[in-house]
């Protein structure tokens, strides 16, 4: 008994002190931290947020279903016991009723066990497609016109972004092609990203530049033009982790990046437009570019 009271007042004092424990504040900067951190699932708590925005009642549906499912599931378990009884002639619902529950329980866990699916599944391709998307905007740039690096983010709202990616041949061809649509692609806030790759497909930041001033000649009177609407990639590795999936993607469809070359349209709201293979098609691209990105979406600029 003695015992049990100095127990019983050990706890009573834990309590009361963990009650006047005022907790560490936390830091906007650690807070911010830890929603751009790996959840340990591949995505980050600020990614999986947005995908919950993007569709609210998901998470509703795929509960509701799921239940719905699990529900069905044991009613046919049972349905299924009912019917092997009725099979074996004992007492109970007949067999054709028996028979007549197992299929509606069949149905409602085929069409449940769907719909879980498909939800579950729209909302793994969302958050995938939300983290593309900032793994896009995290890469950096180096404008040709020696203006300090930046990410793309910082182009959202202000400039389109046309990220193409190839060998030798296909960069120094876009190079030269660029000099012709230089100020349309200026007056239209269009921003042009060379990628190099090499043989093995790998991006080459550094000798992207070396590539491009090589093919337009360090005397042309049109670089400095074009220069207001190309930039660089910054750092190999970012572009590369990009890439990668593009290019794994282009050669299952036996397409070679390195010749073909690989195109990526951005708009200014940052998603993706479209993807294309070979060299872009300027006079199209530019002649559609306002309707394409829905900005005055009924009011193209010819």
């Amino acid at each position: 008994m003695f015992r049990r009271h100095h127990l019983l007042l050990f706890v009573v004092v834990v309590v009361v002190v963990e009650a006047f424990v005022v907790p560490p504040p936390s830091s906007p900067l650690l807070v911010r931290k830890s929603l751009n951190e790996d959840d340990g699932t591949g995505y980050t708590p600020k990614q999986r947020l947005r995908e919950e925005i993007d569709s609210p009642f998901r998470k509703i549906r795929v509960t509701f279903f799921g239940f719905s499912t699990a529900s069905a599931l044991v009613a046919l378990y049972f349905s299924l016991l009912t019917l092997g009884k009725a099979a074996a002639g004992w007492e109970g619902p007949s067999i054709d009723v028996a028979a007549s529950d197992v299929a509606i329980n069949v149905a409602a866990v085929s069409a449940c066990g769907f719909l879980t699916y498909r939800d579950v599944k729209a909302g793994e391709a969302n958050l995938e497609r939300i983290a593309k998307g900032g793994q896009l905007a995290s890469l950096r740039v180096a404008p040709a016109d020696g203006t300090p690096t930046r990410a793309l983010a910082r182009y959202r709202q202000l400039k389109r972004v046309v990220v193409a990616a190839g060998g030798v041949d296909y960069v120094s061809e876009l190079a030269r092609d660029v000099l012709a649509v230089a100020s349309d692609l200026r007056r239209l806030n269009v921003v042009l990203v060379p990628v190099f790759l090499d043989s093995r497909n790998i991006v080459d930041a550094d000798k992207t530049r070396t590539i491009w001033r090589d093919a337009q000649g360090t005397t042309s009177s049109s670089s400095s033009i074009s220069d207001a609407v190309v930039s660089f990639p910054a750092l190999s590795a970012p572009w590369a982790a990009y890439l990668d999936k593009e290019i794994e993607t282009a050669k299952s469809q036996n397409i070679d990046p390195n010749a073909k070359g690989l195109g990526i349209y951005i708009k200014k709201n940052g998603r993706i437009l479209r993807r294309a293979t070979g060299q872009p098609d300027w006079p199209s691209f530019l002649g559609t570019m306002e309707v394409m990105d829905g900005s005055q979406f009924g009011k193209p600029r010819l």
